[in-house]
């Protein structure tokens, strides 16, 4: 099963640069990131409704979702915020630097959530090799935007 998750999580990051580029052609067409952004996630909100639909998920309880903590509630916006960016940037910077950018950013977020280990992530702390692969990942940041 693990095989299978990694293969999946490789494909998903395959994902990553062409998502933006389609949404941002469609951005092109709506005359709008925004709306790009919105039927991005319409159309990927009625896909995961129908995941849930096949595989019979059961609705949960207005009580289970009204005592979801408060931050549960901006994974939401954090995405919009995501993908209507990335809808921006990638015509501007190029698909490359764009997903170094985010790469450089979730490592460096990644860093101190393992270290304090929020949000139920297992603790790791910082080390110093940890904190060499961030800076090198940096480094090809700066790199890939100068050549």
């Amino acid at each position: 099963m693990e095989g299978l998750i990694l293969v999946l999580t490789l494909l998903a990051g395959c994902l990553m640069p062409v998502q933006p580029a389609v949404n941002a052609v469609t951005a092109v067409y709506l005359n709008s990131p925004y709306l790009a952004s919105f039927f991005s996630f319409l159309t990927g909100t009625m896909a995961l409704g129908l995941i849930c639909l096949a595989v019979r998920l059961p609705w949960p309880a207005g009580s289970v979702v009204a005592g979801l903590p408060w931050w549960a509630w901006t994974a939401g916006p954090m995405g919009a915020y995501f993908v209507t960016m990335t809808i921006v940037a990638v015509p501007r910077l190029g698909a490359m630097s764009v997903m170094a950018l985010l790469i450089a950013g979730q490592m460096t977020v990644s860093l101190v959530m393992d270290h304090f280990g929020w949000l139920g992530i297992p603790a790791q702390p910082i080390s110093l090799w940890r904190v060499l692969g961030a800076v090198l990942l940096f480094a090809g940041v700066i790199l890939i935007r100068k050549f």
